[in-house]
């Protein structure tokens, strides 16, 4: 198993001794979360997160993304061609 950017990840170490091997990066070099929909009232809002270097942790309370409103995003369906 990688752990990377986590907080209390186990000891990294090489060998099946003691279950399978662990690998442990104290922090991700480079992270580009997915973009996310939120809603607010009755209106929605594509949240596209901004990337992080060296991310340890999770991001607290989602603070890190654009907001672009759904009126300025193109949905498509099943009807739209390539």
């Amino acid at each position: 198993m990688v752990f990377s950017g986590c907080n209390n990840a186990p000891s990294s170490h090489c060998s099946n001794k003691d279950g399978l091997p662990y690998t442990n990066i104290p922090s991700t070099p480079l992270i580009a979360e997915k973009p996310y929909i939120s809603e607010n009232g009755d209106k929605y809002f594509l949240n596209i997160p901004k990337v992080e270097h060296n991310k340890v942790g999770p991001t607290p309370g989602f603070k890190n993304a654009d907001q672009v409103d759904f009126t300025n995003v193109f949905v498509a369906d099943e009807k739209t061609s390539a």
